[in-house]
């Protein structure tokens, strides 16, 4: 049966409602992935299944011995099998004419690398499911290897940095933006140091879910892998939005628009600067880092323009 659910402005609202996790959880000291992970269910309702994979969710979503850390259903598959089971998921919920949400919850190994395909397909054939993304930056649950999603220059476990290497050779691949080519019906960056325009983008995923497919890249520091502090995780959310390095845009049908535009952008070496990951970057290294930052914004500002 359909959740029955007052109206709420703020997110005040919905941190009065029931937290569907425990005190207590497995995630590390100043991880901003608790803060979105409870803050899911809290706008989305308690109707809702989270799919997961191995990551640095499952040691919560999956439980420990016979007991679990939440309330939210739950389905564990394998990393090539999220997209592919949230859409089984939906798809029997709606044949039964059970009003629930499909949340596949992965990092950006998934989405980016090992579930991309499966991934691309869902949101091709405009699946009615929520894939929310938490980028941080690497695979991150298994050592802080690279990904495709990890940055320029960035140093992790396999792109270290010697007399051989200076970090990531290679830019980012930019999933948002990949992901709305595909057309989706809804597609939005958020922040967890911008929970106004989270929580607003999680009520209209949940609406946009009815006609489709809904993507959410999160952005998400692991303070181990980036060598940050348990206290300046929203700081360097906030960083990454005010250099331009993790804007915040949505796209609605393949209409592009920014939530939250930064009116005098400040250097990425603010950013870089907090975290230990890009200590080693000099002043070339940096410039390249800014050409890339730049560059990618001002593509989606053009998208966004051509919106207005």
């Amino acid at each position: 049966m359909a959740e029955k659910t007052k109206k709420k402005s703020r997110v005040f609202d919905y941190f009065c409602e029931e937290d569907q996790f425990v005190g207590g959880v497995a995630w590390c000291a100043g991880c901003p992935l608790e803060l979105i992970a409870r803050l899911v269910p809290k706008v989305l309702g308690k109707n809702m299944v989270f799919v997961g994979t191995p990551s640095c969710s499952a040691p919560v979503l999956h439980g420990q011995n016979v007991g679990a850390w939440h309330r939210v259903a739950y389905f564990a598959c394998p990393m090539t099998g999220v997209a592919s089971s949230g859409t089984g998921l939906a798809r029997y919920y709606d044949r039964v004419g059970i009003d629930t949400t499909i949340v596949c919850f992965t990092g950006d190994g998934c989405a980016a690398d090992v579930g991309f395909q499966p991934l691309s397909g869902a949101a091709e054939r405009n699946e009615k499911i929520i894939y929310i993304c938490y980028d941080n930056e690497g695979y991150m649950n298994t050592g802080n290897q690279r990904s495709s999603a990890t940055p320029l220059g960035a140093a992790t476990s396999t792109t270290p940095v010697g007399v051989a290497s200076r970090g990531k050779p290679t830019a980012s691949k930019y999933m948002p933006l990949i992901m709305a080519m595909h057309r989706a019906a809804y597609v939005a960056t958020v922040s967890p140091s911008h929970l106004e325009d989270f929580v607003k983008k999680l009520v209209k995923a949940k609406e946009k879910k009815k006609e489709g497919f809904v993507y959410l890249h999160v952005f998400c520091p692991c303070l181990v892998g980036w060598r940050i502090d348990p206290d300046m995780t929203i700081q360097v959310c906030r960083t990454a939005v005010r250099t331009n390095y993790f804007p915040l845009w949505e796209a609605e049908n393949g209409k592009f628009r920014l939530t939250h535009e930064v009116a005098n952008p400040r250097p990425v070496q603010e950013l870089t600067k907090l975290m230990r990951k890009f200590s080693h970057l000099k002043e070339d290294d940096l410039d390249k880092l800014q050409q890339s930052v730049n560059e990618r914004y001002a593509l989606v500002k053009a998208l966004c323009d051509i919106g207005k």
